[in-house]
């Protein structure tokens, strides 16, 4: 999260110093700064397919893009290494009020900036894998640009071991198992992930956008919007608008969520025992899903020829955690604390208060 404020920073400055350098470039001269115009712009399109789809970057590419068009002549006299004896009234007209935009969004951008952490921070190394395939054969993606279809992305969580006695000692602990829903990736959960991990537990944890979990995209007709809503690019924010503009009718689809727990945890642990072994034992991490839905996947791996799911912890069970299906957003998406009425928390006091509830509840397993 802290790497997208960053690169949304850059893409700032740079239309900051490109919209006001006619402030301070006086005379004939190469107007060299220009360049900030296109290299904005296409650090404004990497942000949207790097990142999450937000508010922010969304602003940020319509700003850069207005900016580019600005100073798209001045990109040419540049090119042809043409001198600039002054500015024109309209250009400095534009230039002014971008200027102010930018100002503008650059201080809302630093106002809702998520907290900064790592995994230095926390002790623990994180791993990230591309997969591929559906809810019954879902596999690690070995090559980015051949193969199956993108389904989402694992990430796997452990501490950081310096001798062989503590090393013993963690082996024996459960693998910790998390699926995230349609308003939250992983991310949004990391601070808690990494302080389950930072006490000695393996965390795999699975964003999933193959089609067997699409939630969003019934309501549309057009194949193209379809595959857009439901992918990593855009789920998170149509979640949230759709939220907004009709409760009730996303009241079901949380509905319809809740009980796809039997698929996704299914399909993780079978991913889980690829990835770890058959001996592994898992205690599934849950966050409003259907407990019938959860049961259902600790019989089915608690059946022959299983003998891995221990339980299930349930993150709702904790009454100081208010942001159920979104969450630790007072670090990780401020602005949507903030809209809900949740201050910015730079202490992780509420994602270590429930890690330790759920290291409490595994540990009377």
């Amino acid at each position: 999260m802290f790497d997208c404020f960053l690169a949304q920073l850059l893409a700032l400055t740079m239309i900051f110093f490109c919209s006001s350098r006619f402030f301070f470039i006086k005379d004939a001269r190469l107007d060299s700064f220009v360049v900030f115009a296109p290299l904005s712009f296409a650090i404004s399109i990497l942000i949207l397919f790097c990142f999450d789809f937000s508010v922010f970057s969304f602003a940020i590419f319509v700003l850069s893009l207005l900016v580019f068009f600005t100073n798209f002549r001045a990109v040419l006299r540049l090119s042809d290494k043409l001198i600039v004896d002054n500015y024109s009234a309209i250009f400095i007209i534009f230039s002014i009020i971008e200027l102010i935009l930018t100002i503008l969004l650059l201080a809302a951008l630093i106002f809702f900036r998520p907290v900064k952490y790592s995994e230095k921070d926390f002790g623990v190394t994180k791993t990230q894998y591309s997969l591929t395939g559906a809810a019954s054969n879902l596999q690690i993606r070995e090559k980015y640009l051949k193969g199956g279809r993108f389904s989402g992305n694992l990430f796997v969580y452990e501490p950081e071991v310096n001798d062989e006695i503590t090393a013993e000692i963690y082996s024996e602990n459960p693998v910790l198992l998390f699926v995230s829903g349609i308003r939250a990736g992983v991310k949004d959960y990391e601070p808690y992930l990494m302080l389950l991990s930072q006490k000695g537990y393996k965390v795999l944890a699975a964003d999933l956008y193959a089609p067997d979990f699409n939630l969003l995209s019934p309501k549309f007709e057009n194949k193209f919007i379809k595959e857009l809503v439901e992918s990593k690019f855009l789920r998170k924010f149509a979640a949230i608008s759709y939220e907004k503009e009709k409760p009730a009718e996303f009241e079901k689809i949380i509905a319809a969520e809740k009980t796809l727990a039997t698929k996704k945890y299914s399909a993780l642990t079978k991913l889980a025992l690829e990835f770890l072994g058959d001996d592994k034992k898992f205690i599934y991490i849950v966050d409003n899903v259907d407990f019938d839905s959860i049961y259902a996947v600790i019989d089915k791996f608690n059946t022959e020829p299983y003998s891995n799911a221990k339980g299930f912890v349930s993150m709702n069970r904790v009454d100081e955690y208010k942001t159920s299906g979104y969450g630790f957003i007072e670090q990780t998406d401020v602005l949507l604390a903030h809209q809900k009425g949740i201050e910015r928390e730079n202490k992780f006091f509420i994602a270590r208060y429930v890690a330790n509830k759920t290291i409490k509840a595994i540990t009377e397993k």
